[in-house]
């Protein structure tokens, strides 16, 4: 095979995983599409503005990458959507120095040139050995913990060879001026097909119109640059930043922007704190540092150097060691009078604020059905355009009409079906939802999931500070001795002095003495003041060679403990440590979940019924930690940090259990019952212990009354034998003869599986994966890869899944969701759509409830705008059988007058306030019942403007049209009776159209939309009716000179009125809806039960 025709691909195998293609110009192709540019007046070219890649595959050829001069990259979402980006390999080159920089495969490269491109403000740098781009990077991959210890500070020459392949170091969001905005806006294929139907109206001499179209389309214009504008700015001025830095060069300390910062500069953390404007890691003292901006909790926490090991550096890894872009540093540790140093990984877009900020500019696809079918719905339009074109066509040519008057005709009748107006009045319904979200402290950052959120069937919640509080109270402690459980202890200070337990619950925990004030993670903060301990944090104190950080001591008592070392708590790891000297020797301590301190310490230290002690707390929802202690042999400093984590807390001494109480939040169990009354399927996804979880499930409603919770276990085999599954609960039997869960009668089984059994159940069990999500309820020990995993096989089954949390670990489970939840208000909440101020769960139910009436709005707007296209269409299609028409102001009351105000206020109804129904909305506009009512809708209508064309012929007074040629004078009763017929059906389409309840409130509640209803009818009445003189002649109109002509009108209206309601109401979602059950509100693949599983007892 042709190297050319290869797929190649950049990060393969990454979430970002993309396909490119290398092009060069071809000078023969772009010869002759420069002649057709000429030829078609520039609208090829304005065709390739739409489409870059069409005029990237038209002038150009493909090509080896190495002969490439321009890329085309595709980018494949999830197999469903694919986007296209066309990009410019540029050369960079350095005569002076050689470029110096990193790539993703860890390699680094020194050349004097360099071959780039970018995308998505992302570098990626030609490789010559792979012959293909790769990501540009800092020094985050494959470089040994120790080699940044011996890193020599950048010259002047490497930070400028560095600087041309980084670029400056700073998140830019482009600021676009006013009239790039305008112009890009105005050149939208919309605007595009504005100024076709504005050049047909103008030679129809239909200058009102035309006039009102140009300036509604200004207004349109201007009212999006201006929102385009007032966005940039905004997220410009939130991230906009510059500041300086110390850096350390040739010896010496420069202050220098922070712009001018590159990967390997190395920096000076100052005492007083900072604003982290890169992401860099620590080489000596340690920081205390607020990462609300990453994890959405302002609690402080402590960053400590990084160890000088032989280990490959990992910014997962070591992420205790780095300090992120955008945090916040409070304070510094110094040893002696050194200043804390830190070398810098990322500059710029990649850092991890960088990253933050392009999901924010580069948000993945609207994968939703509605949208979808709304082209597919535009594109039925144009096919029927088409054939009133070939009708128009014919009809006139079989009359002898002007040939220049055909093709206008049938010109006008492309601007007729396909509606101007419908973007504009797709939005309105979403503003009005966004704008009564705003006002109960619910903010969205993408207008999108709106709709969306209207076909939540799943709800996912984290569990820790999102069903129950963040803040924890002391239960108690039960201590060990001789290796068997103490009784329970109440008031911790009863414990002596000495008692190791004791001293592990004041000294295990990254707590950070701030202005005079404890700060830190609620429980290490909880558990540290039962102890009645103090906490001190010297600012020069060294022990045997080692650098303390912290000394605690009890209120009275000659105890010291003086912490040199900390592991901080990993969830990956579910532990953390501490490194201290207690009179000269050395001690570690460690807490963490109790399943895996046990697992690291002594056999014989650990109570023959710890499974069942600790299952006797957790079932009552109380949070249980393990602690555990360790004597370890004198070490240098330098020993110190060349041990492993792993020779630390192995072998350890099992001290006991602190029992703590996570209260449920007063809201949670009174929306998780809203939620499960809607049939919406809920789901725990926590980090915490399964017993734990299990209990909260159950306090809070999750896991119902009935209900059979069976725990999900799977077994690691033995030689020559396969993994099996073991099924256990304590509500139902399972047969001994492994095939089938035996069910008791009438009762529902659920699954309750942590994040290890998930990992393997996905290895070994992949058939039974959407057996037991369809049917799981708890899903304990989930770390945050995990729960965006389980976020992703619930969307394979066909949910539309939503995902709540605080923000702390769910970044990545928030992102994946269709719609994303965040409780917190810190920049990390821009992984998701959603945020709420008010930091519990009652926004739920809120957000899926204006994204119902959001959705039902653009399904009654969309049809609205169908129909009243399809309308006007057969109003002119009727009228042109006798060469008349619409004029020109009686299109103008139609579009401006009727349409115009209706659907500016059609979405304005509020959300249905009396509970979420136990069905969503419908997804697709080309399921049964939206095809059905459009079509008999329209048939409807036709059949009374058919029956009004042909009524006012029968009366007396009645005078035939008579076509003049060459002029626009369409003055008829027959223009009369179609266009007053056609006037109340608009209106009454909007109102049967326009749903109340279950998902919208009547139709009443919206008193802008009601007013609007009162004033055009009566206005329609009016000028049918009775109009003055000035009226009839601005709308060349010729009324009947008797009332029984105008009463046939009248009559004929409310008739229609009452068949449309009859269609819409009684046969749509009566019988069809509700009889015939014909809704599609999405198909969910559920299982229910395991069958043929292979388990053990």
């Amino acid at each position: 095979m042709d190297s050319t025709s290869k797929p190649t691909f950049i990060n393969f195998g990454q979430e970002d995983q993309m396909e490119i293609r290398g092009y060069k110009k071809n000078k023969s192709k772009t010869f002759l599409i420069y002649l057709c540019y000429l030829l078609t007046g520039g609208l090829l070219r304005l065709f390739f503005h739409w489409y870059p890649r069409l005029r990237l595959i038209s002038t150009h050829e493909v090509c080896r990458l190495t002969e490439a001069e321009k890329i085309l990259i595709i980018e494949d979402y999830k197999g469903k959507w694919k986007s296209y980006f066309v990009e410019e390999i540029k050369s960079l080159r350095s005569y002076d120095y050689d470029l110096t920089y990193y790539l993703s495969n860890g390699s680094k490269k020194e050349n004097r040139d360099a071959k780039i491109f970018d995308c998505k403000r992302t570098r990626y740098v030609f490789h010559d050995e792979e012959q293909g781009f790769l990501k540009l990077c800092g020094l985050e991959t494959g470089i040994a913990r120790s080699a940044f210890h011996t890193l020599i500070p950048l010259r002047v020459q490497d930070q400028i060879s560095r600087s041309v392949i980084y670029g400056a170091n700073e998140i830019d969001v482009p600021l676009d001026s006013v009239f790039s905005l305008f112009v890009l806006e105005a050149l939208t294929p919309f605007y595009i097909f504005q100024v076709f139907s504005l050049i047909v109206w103008l030679a129809e001499e239909y200058y009102y119109y035309g006039i009102a179209i140009v300036l509604m389309s200004v207004i349109g214009i201007g009212s999006s640059v201006i929102q385009t504008r007032k966005n940039q700015s905004r997220l410009r001025g939130t991230l906009h930043m510059t500041d300086t830095v110390s850096i350390l060069k040739n010896g010496f300390y420069y202050d220098v922007p922070t712009t001018e910062l590159v990967p390997g500069d190395m920096i000076v953390v100052p005492p007083h704190g900072c604003t982290m404007h890169c992401d860099a890691t620590l080489l000596n003292g340690s920081c205390v540092v607020n990462e609300s901006m990453l994890t959405g909790e302002s609690v402080p926490v402590v960053k400590t150097s990084l160890p000088n090991t032989s280990e490959t550096f990992s910014i997962k890894n070591d992420e205790d060691h780095v300090l992120y872009c955008g945090t916040q540093v409070i304070q510094t540790r110094q040893l002696g009078d050194s200043p804390v140093l830190a070398v810098v990984l990322r500059t710029g877009f990649l850092t991890c604020k960088g990253q933050l900020v392009r999901s924010i500019m580069y948000p993945p696809p609207a994968d939703f059905k509605f949208d979808q079918d709304s082209y597919k719905y535009i594109l039925i339009l144009a096919a029927i355009s088409v054939i009133g074109v070939i009708y128009t066509v014919i009809s006139k040519s079989t009359r002898n009409i002007a040939v220049t008057d055909i093709i206008i005709k049938a010109l006008d009748t492309i601007t007729i079906v396909l509606p101007p107006a419908l973007p504009a009045a797709m939005t309105v319904g979403k503003l009005f939802a966004l704008n009564r979200l705003k006002k109960k402290d619910i903010f969205c950052m993408n207008s999108r999931v709106i709709n969306v959120s209207g076909s939540i069937n799943c709800v996912c919640f984290d569990k820790t500070g999102t069903l129950t509080e963040d803040g924890l109270d002391m239960w108690g402690v039960v201590p060990i001795e001789n290796g068997k459980f103490l009784s329970p202890m109440k008031d911790i200070t009863n414990l002596s002095n000495s008692s190791p337990l004791l001293q592990g619950m004041a000294s295990c925990q990254s707590l950070a003495l701030i202005k005079n004030k404890l700060e830190g993670d609620p429980l290490d903060t909880k558990m540290f003041e039962s102890t009645g301990w103090v906490l001190e944090q010297p600012k020069k104190m060294i022990a045997l060679g080692h650098q303390i950080h912290t000394v605690l001591k009890p209120a009275f008592g000659d105890v010291q403990i003086k912490l040199i070392h900390q592991n901080q708590f990993s969830s990956k790891l579910q532990r953390m440590s501490v490194v201290g000297l207690i009179d000269d020797e050395f001690v570690l301590f460690c807490k963490g979940s109790p399943e895996m301190v046990a697992s690291l310490c002594d056999f014989n230290t650990i109570p023959e019924n710890l499974s069942s002690k600790l299952k006797s707390y957790t079932v009552q929802g109380y949070r249980v930690i393990a602690m555990a202690f360790k004597h370890l042999p004198s070490m240098s400093c330098e020993e110190l940090q060349q041990m492993k984590r792993d020779q630390f807390e192995c072998d350890m001494t099992f001290l006991g259990l602190i029992v703590l109480e996570n209260k449920l939040k007063p809201e949670t169990a009174d929306i998780i019952s809203v939620l499960r009354n809607a049939d919406i399927k809920v789901v725990m996804i926590t980090g915490d212990n399964m017993q734990t979880a299990l209990s909260v499930a159950k306090e809070c409603g999750i896991c119902e009354l009935g209900t059979t919770v069976v725990d999900v276990e799977v077994i690691a085999p033995a030689k020559n034998e396969e993994y099996k599954l073991r099924l256990t609960s304590d509500q139902i039997n399972v047969s001994q003869e492994m095939c089938i869960l035996n069910m008791e009668e009438n009762r529902k089984i659920q699954f309750a599986i942590t994040g290890n059994n998930w990992k393997l159940i996905r290895e070994h069990f992949p058939n039974h994966v959407a057996s037991f999500i369809s049917n799981g309820i708890v899903f304990a020990r989930m770390s945050s890869d995990q729960k965006q995993q389980l976020i992703e096989e619930l969307q394979n089954l066909g949910y539309y899944v939503s995902m709540c949390g605080d923000g702390t670990n769910d970044c990545g489970a928030l992102k994946a969701a269709h719609v994303g939840i965040s409780l917190s208000d810190a920049e990390s909440s821009v992984a998701s759509p959603f945020t709420s101020k008010n930091a519990n769960i009652s926004c739920v139910p809120e957000i899926i409830k204006q994204g119902r009436a959001a959705l039902v709005t653009s399904f009654g707007i969309f049809k609205f705008m169908v129909a009243y296209s399809m309308t006007e269409f057969l109003s002119v299609i009727i009228l042109y059988g006798i060469d008349s028409n619409l004029t020109s102001i009686q299109f103008l009351y139609i579009d401006v007058c009727i349409i115009l105000v209706l659907s500016a206020v059609f979405g304005n109804t509020g959300a249905y306030e009396k509970g979420l129904w136990n069905v969503p909305p419908m997804t697709s506009l080309l399921s049964a019942i939206p095809l059905i009512s459009l079509i008999l809708q329209v048939l409807n209508v036709v059949a009374f403007q058919v029956a009004a064309y042909h009524l006012i012929q029968t009366y007396d007074w009645f005078e035939p049209f008579d076509f003049i040629p060459n002029t626009n004078i369409y003055t008829s009763y027959e223009n009369y009776a179609v266009f007053a017929t056609s006037a109340f059906q608009y209106i009454t389409l909007a109102v049967v159209f326009s749903k109340g309840s279950p998902y919208r409130k009547p139709i009443y509640t919206n008193y802008w939309f009601s007013l609007s209803l009162i004033l055009v009818t009566s206005l329609c009445i009016y000028i049918i009716y009775d109009p003055a003189q000035w009226m009839l002649t601005l709308f060349e109109m010729k009324i009947p000179p008797e009332s029984d002509g105008k009463m046939m009108v009248l009559l004929l209206a409310v008739a229609h009125f009452f068949s449309a309601y009859v269609i819409e109401d009684f046969l749509c979602d009566y019988i069809l809806g509700k009889k015939l059950n014909l809704r599609d509100s999405g198909k969910v693949k559920v299982v229910n039960g395991i069958d043929n599983v292979a388990y053990i007892n």
